[in-house]
């Protein structure tokens, strides 16, 4: 594997820029130089399918706790400490490389939110779209942080199917809810926007139509 550059498929499919940077900082490599892994997305995003949810708002929790410096960066030896925490398996070898790549300064730390958004994919803009205008219909003072009470107040699960299936209480799905949104906020009292969106990025990964996705967003929040 000397001379060669690996990149998984876990990569093209969540952050497709990072092919582009790949070519800009070696450009001599040559298309015929860069291997690609199907495996490693596929395992990911299969064991995140039912549990997507938790493990990406617990895992945006869990980076923000450990980044004493408050500036969005961490070292490998903490994302691999993370991945172990979450029980989630990235083959060493597609790990080096994607840090090989990510890592452009060489000062052994990375953007979390990067990270995440390569190892685990991404929203499309138009999914993002619908959660931003969820989240501005609750922040309209625009503070960047909503109180949970308004939270609780606005979410509405009339027409959740497993309400409209005659399953599910609307006080349960409710309370479901805002228990997983809680635990992954850093005040249990308030969410701030990127807590809100890391609940929709997860629950995004088990939902492959976008109209589904987005009827999800419309419905509880009225927009």
């Amino acid at each position: 594997m000397h001379g060669y550059v690996i990149l998984t498929s876990s990569i093209i499919s969540g952050c497709g820029f990072l092919l582009y940077q790949l070519h800009s900082k070696w450009p001599t490599l040559g298309k015929h130089r860069v291997l690609y892994f199907s495996n490693s997305s596929g395992i990911l995003r299969e064991s995140l399918s039912k549990r997507g949810v938790r493990v990406i708002t617990g895992l945006g929790k869990y980076f923000r706790q450990v980044d004493k410096n408050r500036n969005g960066f961490l070292s490998q030896a903490a994302f691999k400490e993370a991945l172990k925490v979450f029980h989630l398996e990235v083959p060493e070898g597609d790990l080096e490389s994607l840090w090989l790549i990510l890592d452009d300064s060489k000062r052994d730390k990375v953007d979390y939110r990067e990270f995440t958004r390569a190892v685990f994919g991404e929203m499309n803009e138009y999914r993002k779209a619908f959660v931003r205008k969820a989240y501005m219909k609750l922040d309209f003072n625009k503070t960047g942080s909503v109180p949970m009470v308004d939270i609780r107040k606005c979410y509405c699960a009339k027409k959740h199917p497993l309400v409209l299936a005659g399953k599910a209480t609307e006080e349960e799905i409710k309370s479901s809810f805002l228990e997983t949104l809680g635990e992954s906020c850093s005040n249990p009292n308030e969410v701030s926007y990127s807590e809100f969106e890391d609940y929709y990025e997860g629950l995004s990964i088990g939902i492959m139509d976008d109209d589904d996705f987005v009827n999800i967003l419309r419905n509880p929040w009225g927009i």
